[in-house]
C-alpha cells in the first residue's frame, strides 16, 4: 500500500462518558450504600459532621439561569460536611472514577468511581465549597455542547453578580445553609467563603441518557431506611466523623429531625502498645448514641487498632507498598450487651453489607482497609479465579497476618481494663471465640484457632481466679471446673471447698471450656476438677467446718464416676440423725439403707443409723451399689439383716 494513500483512523477509544457513567451505576446498587459513600468521602477530607437533608419544596422558576434549569428546581437531597474542598479536591470531582488519593493509604475513595453512585439520584450534581459554587453536567445540556459543568468563584466580581441576581436559582442553598450553619446567604456571598461542603442532588423527575431510576419522596424515604439500619455501625470504625444526622423538610418547609448518630472516645484508659512489639495499637472505649424520633440509646464499645510494623512481613510491606493500603486491622466489641456473634459483621471503614459472606461468628466486629470488588460490596478473596490477584493475596495477608495480632491485643488489654474494674469479667470472656459459632465458617474457625495457639504459646494469664476475679493465671496454672452438666449446688460447694485449700480455680463459661479443648496444645496436661481430683483434695482437707448441705453436695459429686474404693477415709457418709461417718469397714462406721420391701420401720432401734430420706436419688443409687460391692461398712437391708438386727436387740 502506498504511504500516500489515506488510511482510517484505528486505535482503542474511551467509551463516551454517558455510557462510563452508566456501567459505572450497574456495578453500584441504588440504596443506603449511596450515603455511606458521602460519609466515606467526608471522613477521608477530615469532617467531624455530616447531615443528610431531604427537602421536599419546590422553588421558583423566574429568575433561574435558563428555562433548562427549571426541571431541577424540585425536591433535592443534600448532603453536608464540616470540612473544605481543596484544590485537588476540585480536580478530582472532575476526574470521574481516578481517585485522587489513591497514592494515600489514609484515604479510601474520595471523589472516585463510588461518588459516582449519586448518579442514582439526580442528573446534576451541585457542590458549594470554600470558594466556590459549581454544577456537573454529563448531558452537557446546561451550558452548552463541550461543557460538562460550571463552576462560579465566591471572590469574582461577575460571578457574585450572578448569585445575587438569579435569586431562585440558589434560594435552595440559600435556605439549608441558613438551616445548617446559623448564617446568612448573603454573609457567605460578604465572606467569599462557605467553610464546609456542600452537595445538592435534584432528584431525577425523568428517564435521562444516565439513567431511567425516578427518584421521589418515598425512594428518599428507603433511603434513610436502608441507611438508619447500619446508623450505628457508620461511626465505629471512621477516623474523623463524629455525627451523622437525617433530616426531612416538608413541603411547608416544617422540618423533622429523623436520627442522629454521635460517636465520642469514652473517658478511661487508653492501652497501647509496648516498645519493641512488631505492632502499634491502642484500645480505648468508644460511645455511640442513636438519637431517633422515638429512643435514645447509648451503647458502649471497646475499640482495638492494630497496625503491623514495617520491616516484619515482607510481602505485606510490599503489597501496602503497591496498593497504597495501610496493613491495620481495627476490632469492636459491643459491652455490656447480649452478645450475638452471628451479628458480627466485617467493614471497610464502612458496614459492608450485611449478608452470609460478611458474618464472621467471631464475637467482634472487624474493620481493614480491605481490596474490595468494583462496586465496594463485597471483599475479594483467594478464589480459583483470582489467586494471583494482588487485593484478594492482600486480604488474606491481612486475616493471616495482622487479625490474629489485634485479637491477640483486645484480649490482653480487656483482661487490664477488667483488671482494673473498667470491664467487667464476663465481657473478657465474650470476647473470646465461640467455636460453636464457628462450625461452618473455615476461613473464621482457622483465625480463631490461630489466635488462641498464639496465646497459649505465650502462656499468659488470661483466666480468672473464682476466688478473685480480678487475679489471672494461665492455664497450666489453673485448674478447670467441673463440666457443665454438674448442678449449680454441687458446683458451688466444690468452689468453696477449692478455694479454702488454696487451688487455683477458675470460673469461666462454656465457650472458653470449647475453645481450651479445640487450641490448647496439650490439653490432658491442665488440671480439672473431676470426681478423682476432688477426692484427692478432700483427703488432705478437714472438713469439719463444712456445713451439712455442702458434705451431701461433694459426696454427691465424688460417687459420680463410680471409683468408690477411693471414698476410704472420707468422712462424707450422712445419716439421718445428721452426723456423719467415714467410709470405713469398722463397726461404728456402719450406715443402713432401706427399700420400699424393708423400710427403716422394721428396725425403730437403728432409725439414726440408716442414711437419710431426703438423699438426691443420684445419691442414694450410689450408696446401694456401693454397697453391694462390700468395700465399707454400708450395707442394704435384707431380710437376713432384719432377722439379725431384731435378734441382736432383742
Amino acid at each position: 500500500m502506498s504511504s500516500t494513500e489515506t488510511r482510517s483512523s484505528f486505535g482503542a477509544t474511551a467509551p463516551p462518558f454517558i455510557d462510563y457513567l452508566k456501567d459505572i451505576l450497574r456495578g453500584y446498587p441504588d440504596g443506603g450504600q449511596i450515603l455511606k459513600e458521602l460519609i466515606q468521602n467526608a471522613d477521608d477530607a477530615g469532617a467531624t459532621r455530616v447531615v443528610f437533608i431531604h427537602d421536599e419544596r419546590n422553588y421558583g422558576h423566574e429568575s433561574i439561569l435558563t428555562d433548562e434549569f427549571g426541571k431541577y428546581q424540585g425536591p433535592a437531597l443534600f448532603a453536608f460536611n464540616d470540612a473544605r474542598f481543596t484544590s485537588e479536591d476540585w480536580q478530582g470531582i472532575q476526574a470521574t472514577g481516578r481517585s485522587f488519593k489513591r497514592k494515600d493509604p489514609n484515604k479510601v475513595g474520595r471523589f472516585g468511581i463510588g461518588f459516582n453512585s449519586v448518579y442514582h439520584i439526580t442528573d446534576v450534581p451541585w457542590i458549594l465549597s470554600s470558594d466556590h459554587l459549581a454544577v456537573l453536567d454529563p448531558h452537557e445540556k446546561l451550558f452548552g455542547q463541550g461543557h460538562g459543568g460550571y463552576q462560579w468563584s465566591l471572590a469574582d466580581n461577575k460571578d457574585q453578580e450572578s448569585l445575587k441576581t438569579f435569586e431562585d436559582q440558589f434560594r435552595p442553598f440559600q435556605n439549608i445553609v441558613e438551616h445548617l450553619v446559623q448564617k446568612q446567604w448573603t454573609e457567605v456571598l460578604e465572606d467569599q467563603h462557605f467553610d464546609g461542603t456542600l452537595f445538592r442532588f435534584p432528584l431525577r423527575k425523568e428517564i435521562s441518557k444516565i439513567s431511567d431510576n425516578l427518584y421521589n419522596s418515598d425512594k428518599v424515604g428507603n433511603l434513610f431506611v436502608s441507611f438508619i439500619a447500619d446508623a450505628e455501625l457508620c461511626l465505629l470504625f471512621l477516623k474523623n466523623v463524629q455525627s451523622v444526622s437525617l433530616i426531612h423538610v416538608m413541603t411547608d418547609s416544617s422540618v423533622n429531625v429523623m436520627l442522629e448518630v454521635t460517636s465520642s472516645c469514652s473517658e478511661g484508659a487508653v492501652l497501647e502498645s509496648r516498645d519493641g512489639s512488631i505492632i502499634k495499637s491502642s484500645t480505648n472505649f468508644k460511645d455511640i448514641t442513636v438519637t431517633s424520633e422515638d429512643r435514645e440509646e447509648t451503647k458502649n464499645w471497646l475499640l482495638t487498632t492494630c497496625c503491623l510494623k514495617e520491616g516484619n512481613v515482607q510481602k505485606v510491606d510490599s503489597l501496602a507498598e503497591k496498593l497504597c493500603f495501610l496493613p491495620q486491622v481495627d476490632l469492636a466489641f459491643p459491652c455490656g450487651q447480649n452478645n450475638d456473634s452471628g451479628n458480627s459483621r466485617l467493614s471497610c471503614f464502612l458496614p459492608l453489607p450485611n449478608n452470609e459472606s460478611h458474618k464472621t461468628g467471631l464475637p467482634l466486629y472487624v474493620n481493614a482497609s480491605f481490596g474490595l470488588t468494583n462496586n465496594r460490596r463485597e471483599i475479594k478473596w483467594q478464589e480459583e479465579d483470582q489467586k494471583q490477584d494482588e487485593c484478594a493475596m492482600w486480604n488474606e495477608l491481612l486475616v493471616k497476618e495482622v487479625l490474629p495480632q489485634a485479637y491477640l491485643v483486645i484480649l490482653k488489654d480487656a483482661i487490664e481494663l477488667s483488671k482494673n474494674s473498667e470491664l467487667p469479667l464476663s465481657s473478657v470472656y465474650d470476647i473470646w471465640p465461640d467455636f460453636a459459632q464457628l462450625e461452618h465458617k473455615e476461613k473464621w474457625h482457622s483465625v480463631a484457632k490461630n489466635v488462641l495457639q498464639c496465646l497459649f504459646r505465650e502462656n499468659i494469664a488470661v483466666l480468672s481466679l473464682a476466688a478473685d476475679e480480678k487475679i489471672f493465671v494461665c492455664p497450666l496454672e489453673a485448674v478447670l471446673p467441673c463440666d457443665s452438666s454438674t448442678s449449680p449446688k454441687v458446683s458451688a460447694a466444690i468452689q468453696n471447698i477449692l478455694i479454702s485449700c488454696g487451688d487455683n480455680l477458675v470460673k469461666i463459661p462454656e465457650r472458653v471450656e470449647r475453645a481450651i479443648e479445640m487450641a490448647y496444645p496439650h490439653p490432658e496436661s491442665l488440671k480439672r476438677v473431676t470426681p478423682t481430683f476432688l477426692r484427692t483434695i478432700l483427703h488432705k482437707t478437714d472438713l469439719q467446718n463444712v456445713t451439712k448441705e455442702e458434705k451431701v453436695s461433694l459426696l454427691e459429686y465424688v460417687l459420680s464416676d463410680g471409683t468408690y474404693e477411693e471414698l476410704q477415709g472420707l468422712p462424707l457418709l450422712p445419716l439421718s440423725d445428721g452426723t456423719f461417718r467415714s467410709f470405713t469397714n469398722k463397726a461404728e462406721d456402719v450406715a443402713f439403707i432401706d427399700s420400699q420391701d424393708f423400710p427403716r420401720s422394721l428396725l425403730p432401734g437403728c432409725k439414726h443409723l440408716f442414711i437419710p430420706q431426703d438423699l438426691s436419688t443420684t445419691c442414694q443409687t450410689h450408696l446401694k451399689t456401693l454397697a453391694t460391692r462390700d468395700i465399707f461398712n454400708v450395707i442394704n437391708i435384707d431380710a437376713d439383716k432384719v432377722t439379725e438386727l431384731a435378734k441382736r436387740s432383742s
